[in-house]
This record gives structure tokens, sequence and C-alpha cells, in this order.
């Protein structure tokens, strides 16, 4: 039965979902701590990728800190930025120069309403200037004469607007509430004029509730913006106005939007020019009255070369999706990520598709190549998805490359990115969120993430002898290989493949072309280089932090949701087979720490005692039986057994949370007696 074990919970540790097919090699870096908190990506023309974080000195100061990387993601150089307390967005202009945008935080955490923007030559050398607006800046990009665009929120009636421009009249503000206005504003490239700049928004808003609607305005907000050759600018964002301005003949003149439920909107100025509100037009849902949790958000938008406009974001039932498109028709009262192209003149959608649904899927940052297609990167919430341990999220980050006529998906990957995107100047993407993603020119398998093997997530931090996941793109076999035990320990190589941690061998229990389970070797540095080596050439991984204490997580059955847990009888739990009251139930865990075995043993038959805690939801103590090394199966898995009192809560499933080394796995269930 424990053998039996030992391949079922090796087998539940993949948590991707992995493209049929990738042309390119996918690189995988992970962001230093020491550097913040990464927020935002720009790239340039010259192979340069900039990370930009938040930072927060010892001190409690914050500010941000950005470092810049080659195609190769090695680190080239880096910058502290004092002025921009959170990023919020980043541009290169034709020069190789980097805008960065972002808001003031105070010493105590509080995000100020002054915005800020910052450039700094290419080499993260010298800041170029420092300007300051009275608004939250949302997005930011540059034309080729180095101009600079941004967009926002504002409530500000002192935000600088120029004579002539489109808005003029500031937000309406009472005792009860003011309204706030997106904005579009461009500055010279110095910083020192402005060119242009306008208020974009409408003080009413649909509220029924009487006095709870006191001072329910409206409130638009740009949140990204894109400029064509011709130096007509396009922003989109999100608004409760319903009597936000739209010209003739758009796409949608109407707003099926309230004080709580906002709508998407699009509109393209010419700044300076004798029409400079060219077009603007909602994204809205036509279903009226709108089906439950209504809102649209909008986080995307570029320009593909024929000047249409590609849109991201997420919303419900009712968007302008058309016949023929990836994902044509989305549940009455489902969500899901939605994707648009607007003809150039915003008055009919070319193409448009959700994106997901059952698993509620956003979008946080759009791009397009230069062959038409779309790349855009967000979130999966997967409701059937365990929380994994050491409070790492439960959604699933994902990369997605849709073809230029929005019917066909050309790749999708998952793994530690989700929160901005970059087209770098190899023609290839990088991708940010917990770690970085470059895609290359080259062929090749690609390492996509690094998973603690019972806990999921994505780890950029292991513990010695923990269990731990690769997975990616023809990393291993396509005939899957079981790992082989000689002279009592498995082998460090399977078919010819390997990996190498700190260039030390690591046993290796499980390898196809998705992913290869391993045990982190006992004798390797703070910081260990990853390497999976392949019949077809070696593939260059991550820098792993090694933690000498525990970050233990337990197994999980990915298809209950619950913990991978025998019965007393040796039968798998689950809800149709629970345990009872007063049995004695068994889990296994990793990342436990060291143990007294060599790499990859096989632990033996005996008493290999750990200090293990398990407590209920409602916090009582259960009795531990036994907690070590799990006899039978690889050194790295331990083994729990507790006993459930006689008397457990009703309702199917006992929360439970196992302590060990002082660390907890976070909460996990088991499947009990009614």
């Amino acid at each position: 039965m424990m053998k039996s074990i030992l391949t079922w919970t090796l087998l539940l540790t993949c948590v991707c979902t992995l493209p049929a097919s990738a042309a390119n090699q996918i690189l995988l870096r992970n962001t230093s701590p020491a550097d913040g908190t990464p927020k935002i990506l720009a790239a340039d023309r010259s192979g340069h990728i900039f990370v930009i974080s938040a930072l927060q000195s010892a001190s409690g100061q914050f500010s941000s800190r950005v470092v810049e990387l080659d195609l190769a993601g090695s680190r080239l150089a880096s910058m502290d930025i004092a002025q921009v307390g959170l990023p919020t967005a980043a541009v290169t202009d034709a020069q190789g120069d980097l805008i960065i945008a972002g808001q003031v935080v105070s010493s105590e955490g509080i995000v100020l309403s002054a915005g800020v923007v910052v450039k700094v030559d290419a080499q993260l050398r010298n800041t170029l200037f420092v300007k300051s607006l009275p608004a939250a800046i949302g997005a930011v990009t540059a034309d080729a004469s180095g101009n600079i665009y941004l967009t926002g929120y504002t409530s500000d009636a002192s935000f600088p607007v120029t004579t002539g421009a489109y808005q003029t009249k500031p937000p309406v503000k009472d005792i009860f509430g003011t309204a706030s206005y997106a904005f579009l504003t461009k500055l010279s490239p110095g910083g020192d004029q402005l060119l242009y700049s306008t208020y974009f928004g409408d003080d009413a808003t649909y509220c029924i509730g009487g006095s709870a609607c006191l001072g329910a305005y409206g409130h638009t907000s740009g949140t990204a913006i894109a400029v064509d050759a011709s130096g007509a600018v396009v922003i989109g964002g999100n608004t409760t106005a319903y009597n936000l301005p739209t010209t003739a003949g758009a796409l949608a003149t109407t707003c099926t939007c309230s004080y709580r439920n906002s709508a998407g909107f699009v509109a393209k100025f010419q700044p300076g020019g004798a029409q400079q509100l060219r077009w603007s037009t909602f994204l809205t849902t036509s279903v009226n009255p709108p089906p439950y949790e209504a809102a649209f958000t909008l986080n995307g938008l570029a320009l593909d070369p024929a000047g249409n406009v590609i849109v991201g974001g997420f919303g419900p039932t009712g968007l302008p999706a058309t016949p023929g498109a990836l994902q044509p028709s989305l549940g009455t009262n489902d969500n899901a990520a939605f994707i648009a192209k607007l003809n150039n003149t915003g008055t009919a959608a070319i193409w448009g598709t959700y994106f997901g649904g059952s698993r509620v899927t956003r979008v946080s940052a759009l791009r397009v190549d230069v062959q038409g297609r779309v790349l855009f990167t967000g979130l999966i919430l997967n409701p059937f998805q365990p929380a994994p341990a050491n409070g790492l999220s439960s959604s699933l980050p994902y990369v997605a490359r849709l073809a230029s006529d929005g019917a066909t998906l050309v790749d999708y990957y998952e793994g530690p990115v989700g929160q901005d995107l970059v087209i770098t100047s190899a023609g290839g993407f990088a991708a940010l969120g917990q770690s970085l993603w470059i895609e290359t020119t080259n062929p090749g398998p690609s390492l996509l993430g690094v998973t603690n093997s019972a806990g999921g997530g994505y780890s950029t931090t292991v513990v010695l002898n923990e269990l731990v996941t690769l997975y990616g793109i023809g990393l291993g076999p396509a005939t899957p290989i079981n790992g082989q035990v000689q002279n009592g320990a498995f082998t460090s190589s399977l078919g010819g493949y390997q990996v190498l941690i700190d260039s030390r061998p690591a046993p290796l229990l499980y390898a196809d072309s998705g992913q290869m389970n391993i045990v982190v070797p006992h004798d390797i540095g703070t910081s260990s280089h990853v390497q999976v080596v392949t019949p077809a050439g070696t593939v260059d991984g991550p820098i792993l932090s090694v933690l000498y204490s525990t970050l233990p997580a337990i197994f999980q059955d990915s298809q209950t949701g619950l913990a991978a847990a025998l019965n007393q009888d040796g039968s798998i739990n689950s809800p149709s087979n629970p345990a009872k009251h007063g049995s004695v139930v068994t889990l296994f865990a990793s990342g436990g720490g060291a143990n007294y075995f060599a790499d990859g043993a096989v632990v033996p038959m005996g008493i290999y005692n750990a200090a293990a805690t398990v407590w209920a939801g409602d916090s009582r103590s259960f009795e531990v039986v036994f907690a070590g090394d799990a006899p039978g199966l690889v050194a790295g898995i331990m083994q729990i057994n507790l006993r459930l009192p006689d008397s457990l809560p009703p309702g199917g499933t006992l929360t439970f949370t196992v302590v060990i080394g002082g660390v907890s796995t976070g909460q996990n269930q088991i499947a009990i007696t009614p």
C-alpha cells in the first residue's frame, strides 16, 4: 500500500496546463526578494528588460527599484527611485530612456493622491526629470518624438488642464462625496512642458437606495493607453458614469452600469487637433437588466499595425463576442476574461472572445506583436484547487497567445507570472509575477515553474530533502518513467535525464515531458542554480533560495481538493469514503527539513520520530500517534498519523493545520463521517 501511495502522491503534483506545442524556449528567472516586490515591466529596443519593484527600507520609507536585465535574464544594473513609492506603469522611449509612473506612499504605507512621473537614462545612472500631478496615474506611453502620454484618474479641481482642452470642467464635489474623472495628459520629452491635458468623465451615476445614494457620483479611471504613428492617443478604462461622452455610431453609446457596477470605455483623442475627441464608446453588457455581478473591468489595451484597438479585461455575458471567435459565449451568471478587437473608428467589434468561465479568468496585461497576435497574461482562479501551503495564492497565473483573427489559441502556459507583460526586442514576450519568464528565439525545452510537490503553488525557496516538482515543456521523455531504486535509493538519472541543483544530481522520482519530481539534495548552498540535463541539451533554470529549516506542506488530492490521506483501513480518504470518528488518519507531508538518510534513500521500517502538532479549525489539538520519516517511502516524505476525536463538528469535512518545526502548513481538509 505504501508504494502505491508514493506513486499516487507523486502524480498529484502537476498544477499546470501545458500548451500542445511551443515554438520557442522560455527562460525562468527568479527575482530577488532583496529588490522588493515586483510590480511592472518595460523593455527597450536594445535587448534590455526592466523589472520595477516596490521597496520598503529598514527605516520604513517606500521607494522603487529598477533592475535592468539582458534577454538571458542576467542582471546588468539597478537604480533606486525615491520619488515613486508604488510603481504603476513604465515605458521606454525611442532613445532607450525609462519613464516610470506611480504614486507617492507615506512612511505609514498610505498611498497618497499625488502621482509622479520619473525619467531616468537607459544606463540607470541619472534621473532626467521628476514631474508631479494631483492624480493617480494608471498608464504611460511615449511617441517616436519622445513625448509622454499619461492616463489615470483624479478628483482634484486643481488638476492642470490646457486651454481649449476637450473637457476643462473639474469633477463635482460636495460634503457627501466627489466624482472622479479619467484624464489624458501629454508632456514634452523633458517633462518641462504640459503640451495637452484634459479631463474625461461625468458626475452622474445610477443609484437606487434613498439616502444611501448621497455622495454617489460617477467614477471614471484610465487604466491603459497607446499612441499611433499619427500622434492620436487611445485611452481605455472603467466607469460608473452613464453619461460619459460617447460619439455617434460608436459600438455602444448606452451604459448598463451603476454606482457599484462599472463598464469599460475606449476613447481616441487627437491632442491639439480641431476635433480632439475622435471617437468614444462604452464596453458594456447588452443584457438589461444586467446579469449578476455585471461589472466589466478593462486592464489592457494595444494597437495592431492597422490601428485597430485590442482590449482585454474581465466581465459577464452580453459583451460583444462574435461568432467564430475562440469562445463566443458564456454562461448566464458566469464571468470570464474577455478580449476584443475594435476597428479603428470605434464603431464595431472585428472580433470578440471570452477566455475561461468555469475557472474564473482575468486579464491583467495585454500586448500585440508585430504579427498582430495578441499576448495576454492574468490569473485563473481555480475553485477546485486547494489553497497551497505557506500563504501562496490558489490562483493559476498564465500567459496566452491568440491568433490575430481571435479564433485560435496559439500558445498557453501556466506558471508564476500573470502580473505584467511586454514584447521584447527579439519579438517574444517577457512576463512578470512571482518570477520572470523570457521567451527566447531558440527552440528547445522550457522550465516554467518550481513547486513543493505536496503543497503546489510556485516556489522560489526550498528546504533540504524537500520533494520538488519542476514543470514545463519537453523537460523529460515523451513516455513517462517512474523512479528507479538501486541499492536502497532512488537514482538521479532516468533515461538520460537529470536535474542538477548546485551541480549536485538530485534523486529523480518521476519524469515525463511536462514534469520532473525530485528530492532536494542535503548538501547544497543557500543560493542554488537549477539545471535540467536532457539528451537534447541542458536547460538553464533559476536560482533558488535554500532554507536550512522547514517549509512544510501536506500532499493534496487535486481531484477532491482534500488532503491526500489514508483512512485507518488503508483506503484513500474521500467524500465517498470518509474517516470515522475516533479512527486514525494518515497524512503525508514534504518540506519537513533535513533528515538522517542519504539522498533518495528509501526509509527502512522503524520509528523515526519528529515533532509535529495538528490543530483543528476550532483550535483543538489532535493526538499525534506517529510523526516522522515515512517507512517504505523516499526520505523527504513525512508521515503523520493522527487520531480523530470521538466527537467532531457536523458537515462532512474537517479543517486542520499541521505545524512542523514551528512552521504551519496552512489549512487542509479531510472527509469525515457526518
